[in-house]
């Protein structure tokens, strides 16, 4: 009778421990869901930042529109990733963790460059399309004077060293070569010697003059949006990182926690188990003897 009070007493400890890891075991992996999503944003982060670089690359090279639409997308959509990890309860547990301020700082800021790169390409297509057809006035009159051979010669030289400062203007210059910019100068000089002070020449070598500096400010001001742009993206990426890095170590740790109470479980059943059978075996040995 004694023995079987113990074995009692032993199962309803098992039963009672058992409810409380088993309950722990369930808290942990409900939590599980909340970690792989904070990966998945990570991941989603990820891949809208190179999206938008690409989306940048096929504006600027090919002048497709709807990458500008495309690239507005993708900023909205961060901002509701952040703005839902930001009101969830993972943000108030780990807050020191998660640098919402900065991040939507960097959201902000990336958008307002992406606005100014495509306003200073805009200008730079207009002023190329302005070159474009003051050109033809130049040339226009070029043809309207006697002997306009070394006058088309200049302005064709004019052209070559405008386009090969826009092609190369960020790439160094090779040495003891002067810059396209000097060249250009020199072709500029060698058409108003050959027009002889002609006002017509003068006039539109002024305004051709104005264009080219305007057009090189805007590329100047798109170039370094671009590397602002460049800028705030790592520290997008870098927020794609916090939240994979953190996701990640709270997983870690889960997956031990689970382990380690999966053993505790199985240990405490196994060792009560052994009592349990001993005591059972005794009392059919002693209830032979007695018959």
């Amino acid at each position: 009778m004694k023995n079987i009070t113990v074995v009692k007493t032993a199962f309803s400890v098992c039963i009672l421990l058992s409810l409380l890891i088993g309950t722990l075991l369930l808290l942990n992996v409900k939590a599980i869901p909340k970690y792989t999503r904070l990966i998945d944003s990570g991941k989603e982060i990820m891949e809208s930042v190179l999206e938008m670089q690409i989306e940048e690359k096929d504006y600027l090279l090919y002048h497709k529109e709807d990458a500008l639409d495309n690239v507005k997308d993708k900023i909205d959509n961060l901002r509701k990733i952040l703005s839902f990890h930001e009101k969830s309860t993972l943000a108030e547990r780990h807050g020191g963790f998660f640098e919402f301020t900065v991040w939507e700082e960097a959201i902000t800021l990336y958008e307002r460059l992406f606005d100014q790169f495509v306003l200073y390409h805009k200008a730079v297509e207009k002023n190329i399309a302005e070159r474009r057809e003051l050109e033809k006035d130049i040339l226009a009159v070029i043809y309207s004077k006697m002997n306009p051979e070394r006058g088309i010669i200049a302005l064709q030289e004019i052209c070559i060293h405008e386009k090969g400062y826009l092609i190369y203007r960020n790439h160094p210059n090779p040495p003891d070569e002067r810059s396209f910019e000097d060249k250009r100068k020199e072709a500029v000089l060698n058409l108003l010697i050959w027009a002889e002070k002609d006002k017509r020449i003068e006039e539109l070598m002024d305004k051709d003059n104005r264009l080219f500096n305007e057009i090189k400010n805007n590329y100047e001001c798109q170039d370094n949006t671009l590397h602002a742009l460049k800028g705030e993206s790592v520290i997008i990426r870098n927020m794609a990182a916090t939240f994979s890095e953190k996701g990640d170590k709270r997983l870690y740790i889960i997956y031990h926690r689970c382990k380690f109470l999966s053993i505790i479980l199985l240990s405490m059943w196994f060792i009560t188990a052994i009592p349990i059978v001993a005591t059972r075996v005794v009392d059919k040995l002693g209830a032979k003897g007695k018959g």
